[in-house]
């Protein structure tokens, strides 16, 4: 087999096209309704699970090498690497002093 693979936003083109009705000739050209602005809703907050509630992330960037070590240490461990994480954070805040809490 060789070629490109067809594009899936022309495919659905096409598709919206043959369902499409022809314009009538008569037809004078419709404008889209314009928006109306109403007052500012509340941003959605979104789900966060109860565990998250009141947390922080933080993100690091791994040497693609030490993220596959982590991944495999938390499986060997049975645990995920944000526990890992956790721990590594609480051991960090232990090697200066510091109280978990902080």
């Amino acid at each position: 087999m060789s070629g490109k693979r067809p594009s899936l936003a022309d495919s659905m083109r096409q598709a919206v096209a043959a369902e499409a009705p022809p314009p009538s000739p008569s037809a004078a050209p419709t404008t889209p309704p314009r928006a109306i602005r109403s007052e500012p809703a509340e941003r959605p907050t979104g789900f966060h699970a109860a565990t998250r509630v009141g947390k922080k992330k933080v993100t690091a960037t791994l040497d693609p090498r030490a993220h596959k070590q982590l991944k495999s240490l938390a499986n060997e461990r049975d645990t995920t690497v944000e526990a890992l994480l956790n721990e590594a954070i609480a051991d960090l805040f232990a090697k200066h002093g510091l109280s978990r809490s902080a």
